[in-house]
């Protein structure tokens, strides 16, 4: 029998925010997305504040 399928969530990010993920990690980007709020699925969407 094979493995099942398993499907990986795509989430899509600014620029700026994958350099800040390669800093301080997927935790924290995720963090700060959803401190504020953040429509992961508006492709129109700006960066989130990185301060």
């Amino acid at each position: 029998p094979l493995d099942p399928v398993r499907f990986l969530p795509l989430l899509p990010m600014t620029p700026n925010e994958a350099a800040w993920k390669r800093v301080h990690g997927a935790g924290a980007l995720q963090e700060r997305w959803l401190t504020s709020g953040t429509d992961l699925r508006d492709p129109a969407r700006t960066s989130v504040s990185l301060d």
